[in-house]
């Protein structure tokens, strides 16, 4: 994953320094469909449990892009926080961890740099590919029982996607985007600050759909 986002980060540089100084500022609203999947193995008993948790969610999103009509065009992204979702489960057992645990986590400050790229014109409308890397921080919200908790962690995804776009006909130098996307984030592991301390291995996947309205200048 490293490898790929350093070529990946290297060509949206060299393309961002190519492209002619016109810019878009634009919002996006983006249905965000969360796949979370992991295993905690226990402080005393060593027992792993598995789960899995998906969530649907509404978020909103600011980008600024080049407008340079080259046929690649860069970008950043930025959301201040999308919500992960929760699950619970009641453990009854003789080892001490006897009560409610409560897994929560959201995803603060995402920030993506893409480069969406003109593929063909399908039907009258124009297809293009997208490529990104996200950064974001995994902020556990947890409710755990043993008082215990896990820390707040960096991680990277990459992204890619299909997308539509055009001009608004009654709003000058306005155009919308509409598109796919799929990202997957490196894996969450982590150990609580309990003593012995529990572990949490996740992955995350997330597929969005977007509507996008944007302004050249």
């Amino acid at each position: 994953m490293k490898k790929l986002t350093t070529i990946v980060l290297s060509f949206l540089f060299l393309t961002f320094n190519a492209a002619k100084a016109e810019f878009a500022v634009g919002i996006t609203g983006a249905l965000h469909s969360f796949d979370v999947s992991g295993t905690e193995t226990t402080r005393t008993s060593g027992e792993k449990n598995t789960g899995s948790h998906s969530e649907d969610v509404m978020v909103p999103e600011l980008f600024l892009e080049t407008a340079s009509g080259s046929g690649i065009e860069v970008g950043i992204s930025y959301i201040p926080t999308r919500e992960m979702g929760s699950k619970s489960r009641s453990d009854t057992n003789s080892e001490g961890d006897t009560g409610t645990y409560k897994a929560e986590a959201e995803l603060d400050n995402v920030i993506q740099i893409y480069a969406d790229i003109d593929l063909a014109e399908v039907g009258g409308y124009p297809v293009y590919a997208k490529i990104g890397v996200q950064h974001a921080t995994i902020t556990t919200l947890e409710s755990l029982n043993s008082g215990s908790s896990y820390p707040d962690q960096d991680v990277t995804g990459f992204t890619i996607g299909l997308g539509t776009k055009g001009d608004v006909p009654t709003l000058d130098n306005a155009f919308y985007k509409a598109e796919v996307t799929y990202t997957d984030f490196e894996d969450y592991s982590a150990n609580s600050d309990s003593t012995p301390a529990n572990k949490v291995e996740a992955d995350l996947e997330d597929i969005a759909l977007k509507l996008s309205i944007g302004y050249k200048f």
